[in-house]
């Protein structure tokens, strides 16, 4: 997972919004709907339910 997945992985997983989420590191919710579809991808989940666990399992959960 590159950087900018993984910190709107992190961002997402805590619960805040995409639109909260591209507002705070300066992109569009488009470029955090990318970032996330494609941690999804490469952590082998389908959603933000998952992504929490998923993250914690690999000892990512903070951006």
């Amino acid at each position: 997972m590159t950087g900018a997945e993984a910190r709107v992985a992190a961002l997402a997983a805590r619960g805040h919004p995409n639109r909260a989420i591209a507002a705070g590191l300066s992109v569009t919710p488009r470029t955090v709907e990318l970032h996330l579809t494609r941690a999804y991808r490469k952590l082998g989940i389908h959603g933000r339910p998952e992504l929490a666990e998923a993250l914690e399992r690999l000892g990512k959960d903070t951006p």
